[in-house]
């Protein structure tokens, strides 16, 4: 018996032995491989990040891999430069007869453009437990500028106040979320101050209640939609600088 068992211990740790390299080797290639696709996609996203072709650049990073929430922050960047050139457009055509018949093609381009960006933004944020506050507040505060534009497209395609009314509130929800996330983070004073203009530039909740407990004309609308248009964000769904009409009492 004693024999027997001299004989099974040294069997038993030439197995245990050996599948505890194995298992060593298997995690090596696991993590070199996870080090090697971090290595590749560095690289491509260097490669695409001072592409000026918002177009070509969103095709890129789309063609990366694994798509990382830091990947698709920089499509949704891209993708809001683009919606913005095609508003440009929509302007264009709206003072040129000549483009009349161009500017349904484009509202409904633009249209699904953003419900693209929206998708995109929600896939991000269903992630937010584990995601980074850095990227929580911009993923949200360009879903708030996204459904802005869309409340814009609504006023001027549908006329359906309704709907627009409650884009625009969902659109401020967006606002303070991203004003929440980014008070978490230790971030830059003009980087908290972001989600706050873009916020004070929408007038906020005041504005949306004025709207709830008054019958809005169709003058009204209309002015609203203007001014609606001269506020929307700017690249990246940023707000450029300072509240407009900023007072100072001394």
């Amino acid at each position: 018996m004693k024999k027997i068992v001299f004989l099974l211990f040294p069997t038993v740790a030439a197995v245990v032995l050996f599948a505890y390299g194995i298992r060593c080797v298997s995690q090596y290639r696991y993590f070199k491989k996870l080090e090697l696709q971090s290595c590749q996609l560095q690289r491509g996203v260097e490669s695409v990040e001072h592409m000026a072709d918002d177009r070509e650049a969103v095709r890129l990073y789309k063609a990366l891999a694994p798509s990382t929430p830091e990947v698709n922050l920089r499509i949704l960047q891209r993708q809001y430069a683009i919606s913005l050139d095609l508003l440009h457009q929509i302007a264009t055509a709206r003072y040129n007869p000549s483009l009349e018949s161009d500017r349904s093609k484009l509202y409904a381009a633009l249209n699904d453009h953003l419900s693209d960006m929206q998708e995109r933004c929600n896939l991000v944020l269903a992630e937010s437990e584990s995601l980074p506050d850095t990227i929580a507040w911009r993923t949200y505060n360009l879903r708030g500028a996204v459904r802005l534009l869309k409340c814009f497209v609504l006023l001027e395609t549908e006329r359906t106040w309704e709907k627009a009314m409650g884009m625009m509130k969902e659109a401020i929800s967006d606002l303070k979320l991203s004003i929440d996330a980014v008070d978490k983070n230790r971030a830059a004073t003009f980087e908290k101050n972001i989600p706050r203009w873009n916020l004070e530039l929408l007038h906020a909740e005041e504005q949306v209640r004025k709207f709830e407990l008054v019958k809005v004309e169709e003058m009204e609308r209309m002015d609203i939609k203007n001014n609606l248009e001269a506020i929307i964000s700017e690249k990246g769904g940023y707000a450029p600088g300072e509240p407009l009409q900023t007072i100072v009492l001394k």
